[in-house]
């Protein structure tokens, strides 16, 4: 067998497993899209602008060792975690706390399969009233994914992904937040004539017609070409921390503030 062939048929499940595990598991349905609309537009009645919660919510670690009893990350990693989820979440007051690092010894875990190993895990291990953050060594399901989020419940990552982005937009999701591309409403209009029934339902973010544009690079390159229903160009928000352009993301608009003070208003305030 030719040499090169044999290096690409080697090298090829790494390569393949390090192109899927970067996005997220977390795919909201017509319905569940609908609700959000509803609240996004209650939010000038129901929250004034710049909401300040004046919480503090305790983290819980769960972090599944391997077969050898290795954690595979360290408390520097968490703790930066940590800190950047506290930056970003400033602006509407609520705070995060290290509660309780919790080291699961059954290494089975480690390859998540989130529909056989939730049941089980959270019986045996999730805390109550806590936000719950389990570190595997990879998520088999939802497929190619670094990490996805129950709405004001627990979150699932990659113990990779603990230092980079993948914490914020999961917490985004936890908090209520869509992607910018959602399309099971239908696709958003460039000049946001629909933004509040089609996307993700704000108007303060941009279309977005991600996966029909060029995949996300390291240099935030959007490349010009998909057009909307008027033959308008998107100019996706790529800053925005619900994309998927992960390496220039900065950011959440004031409505997808507003619209998480109201998720935890409505359905959080049973955390501590």
């Amino acid at each position: 067998m030719p040499l090169r062939i044999l290096i690409i048929i080697i090298l090829f499940p790494l390569f393949f497993h390090a192109q899927v595990n970067s996005e997220c598991g977390n795919k909201m349905t017509a319905s569940e899209l609908q609700a959000n609309y509803a609240r996004i537009q209650s939010l000038p009645t129901l929250l004034p602008h710049d909401t300040c919660l004046n919480r503090e919510l305790s983290l819980v670690f769960h972090i599944v060792l391997d077969s050898m009893g290795n954690p595979g990350v360290t408390i520097t990693q968490i703790d930066t975690c940590v800190a950047k989820l506290n930056r970003v979440w400033k602006p509407i007051c609520i705070s995060f706390k290290k509660c309780s690092l919790n080291y699961v010894p059954d290494y089975n875990y480690n390859q998540w399969r989130n529909i056989y190993d939730e049941p089980t895990f959270s019986s045996n291990y999730y805390v109550d009233k806590t936000i719950d953050i389990v570190l595997v060594d990879t998520i088999l399901l939802p497929a190619g994914a670094a990490g996805y989020a129950d709405k004001m419940g627990h979150i699932v990552l990659s113990k990779s992904s603990v230092t980079k982005v993948v914490p914020i937009h999961e917490m985004g999701h936890l908090f209520g937040l869509p992607h910018t591309f959602e399309t099971a409403a239908g696709n958003e209009l460039v000049k946001r004539t629909n933004c509040y029934s089609s996307g993700d339902g704000f108007c303060d973010t941009e279309a977005d017609p991600y996966p029909s544009g060029k995949v996300p690079g390291a240099h935030c390159d959007f490349q010009p070409g998909p057009k909307d229903a008027n033959n308008d160009y998107y100019t996706p928000p790529l800053d925005n921390y619900m994309t998927y352009f992960k390496p220039c993301v900065c950011r959440f608009t004031q409505e997808q503030y507003n619209f998480m003070a109201l998720t935890f208003i409505l359905f959080g305030t049973q955390l501590h």
